[in-house]
């Protein structure tokens, strides 16, 4: 009504009457639309971040979707559409307005950094750059065909973009009681905060909770109860029971219906008798901090199934030597339900199962590797290496992307390979119909090359080794499986051949993964 109002007053103004106030009135309109629509461009959004553009669909792949900067290193598109035919095409970021084949791959969420496959509609995707790559050592964000060098849509990056940043409180957490305090408090986003060298006695208090709420005081019922990540969950927050020295930074997540510009203060408070043993005002938090991203899914379009039950093998002393072959990633059940993520045709077995591998620092381990040496068939040709790096695919990577890679089974991973054997099975059986590995696997047969050795290298996890690695494909740009160190307290325990649920409850894991424990 303004903008009408605004149009009306000016024809009047200059006196124009009949088709020339309908023109000016239409010019006007026209202006103002465009001046909004530019304005738009690095505009925020608390729910998305810094709008930078919407996808233009310049070939024939159907692609729409709305990208926003979530922060330096993270982007999202909203409502993503994508139909899934062009034979090589990838997130990109390139220095150029246009992308060229000097540009970054971006991996996502749901392919790695494999071509893309088909997104209908996506509510949200989420991309974080490789490395150490900001986005603002770019001009622009496509879909790039690789093999074709042809431009599926892009978006410009403004020189002048205005990046929505985490932001350390002003203060820090203070108590009178059981040694409650921090060091510096960071809001990483919205519903997100990050509380290093947190001390807390809580293994004398009564009961402890981080809490959150509004309101000058800290009360009982101006508040909620705020889960720990990787301890607690929103529907179960247990009372803190343990010491907590400083030596620990800890993540906290608000709830759904909260965020931090709409709490007052953040407290270590006590449930049983309604005390309050410590808090920090929230206060003068900008208004571009990082919008919440929720937790990603994959196989959206898949009902959840109900996977086999884990199988884990344990290095030790006595169990030096693990043999890498090839295997079918069984169907629902098995590799996608286990891993969480798309399988290749083929996947590892290591010792004839899919399972996870548990390795002791200062023991050498023999890695032997049986995943076929044929260079003319990517299929056939799978050398093993061992890195940090989630996306596998090194021999696909260029020559920069290599670069920000750490590889801890030698420097040359193509050479890891060896012979093939492939565990394989008949068409007709339905990985589904079976309750565990084991009954599947009673249906698989082995197919060795029988004129070829098999690769192998030495592996020993030390006090360097970092508390995660991957073991991966060198021709297939998916997670394949995990390295992880454990504390020192974890010991060996009775188990029988391959599995061992009760080691495995109080860890958290995934499938196809080694871990390391001392």
């Amino acid at each position: 009504m303004f903008v009408y109002g605004f149009v009306q007053y000016i024809a009047a103004i200059v006196g124009q009457q009949g088709k020339n106030a309908m023109l000016l009135r239409t010019t006007i309109l026209l202006s103002i639309g465009i001046a909004v629509l530019a304005e738009e461009i690095n505009s925020y959004d608390p729910d998305y971040g810094t709008f930078i553009g919407e996808l233009p669909n310049l070939a024939d792949g159907d692609v729409r979707g709305k990208v926003y900067v979530v922060n330096d290193t993270t982007l999202q598109i909203v409502n993503f559409t994508y139909n899934g035919n062009a034979p090589d095409l990838y997130f990109w970021m390139d220095r150029k307005e246009s992308p060229t084949t000097d540009g970054t791959k971006v991996p996502s969420f749901e392919y790695g950094i494999t071509p893309l496959g088909k997104y209908e509609n996506a509510e949200q995707v989420v991309l974080t750059l490789p490395g150490r790559h900001k986005i603002t050592n770019f001009k622009s964000f496509s879909l790039f065909c690789y093999k074709y060098e042809h431009n599926f849509g892009s978006v410009a990056i403004p020189e002048n973009l205005i990046v929505p940043r985490p932001q350390f409180l002003a203060s820090e957490l203070k108590g009178s009681r059981y040694s409650v305090g921090s060091g510096p408090i960071l809001i990483l986003d919205k519903r997100t905060i990050k509380i290093f060298g947190f001390t807390f006695d809580a293994d004398k208090a009564p009961d402890g909770y981080f809490f959150v709420g509004r309101g000058p005081n800290v009360a009982h019922d101006a508040g909620v109860k705020v889960p720990i990540r990787g301890r607690d969950t929103p529907e179960l927050i247990t009372a803190m029971n343990e010491r907590y020295r400083g030596g620990q930074d800890l993540i906290i997540d608000l709830p759904a219906d909260y965020d931090i510009q709409h709490v007052d203060w953040l407290a270590i408070y006590c449930y049983k008798f309604r005390v309050d043993f410590g808090h920090v005002t929230i206060s003068n938090v900008s208004t571009r901090i990082p919008p919440y991203v929720p937790p990603q899914k994959r196989f959206d379009d898949i009902s959840p199934v109900d996977g086999w039950p884990v199988t884990s093998l344990l290095g030790n002393e006595n169990r030096r030597n693990f043999t890498f072959q090839l295997g079918v990633p069984g169907g629902k059940k098995g590799y996608q339900a286990m891993a969480r993520a798309r399988p290749a045709k083929y996947v590892w077995y290591v010792n004839g199962v899919l399972g996870d591998i548990y390795l002791k620092r200062g023991v050498t381990y023999a890695f032997i590797v049986e995943g076929g040496s044929d260079k003319s068939t990517s299929e056939f040709y799978n050398p093993l290496y061992i890195t940090d790096n989630q996306s596998g695919g090194y021999g696909k990577l260029s020559n920069e992307e290599k670069e920000q890679v750490n590889l801890f089974s030698g420097s040359d991973p193509s050479r890891v390979s060896g012979r093939l054997c492939i565990w394989t099975s008949d068409d007709n059986v339905d990985p589904a119909q079976f309750s565990t590995f084991a009954d599947f696997r009673k249906t698989l047969r082995l197919k060795c090359e029988t004129d070829k050795v098999a690769a192998y290298f030495q592996f020993t996890p030390d006090e360097k080794t970092p508390d995660t690695l991957y073991y991966q494909l060198v021709t297939v740009k998916r997670e394949n499986g995990n390295l992880k160190t454990l504390g020192k307290t974890v010991k060996p325990v009775n188990r029988n051949k391959f599995e061992n649920s009760k080691f495995l409850s109080g860890l958290t894991c995934i499938s196809t993964d080694v871990f390391i424990w001392i």
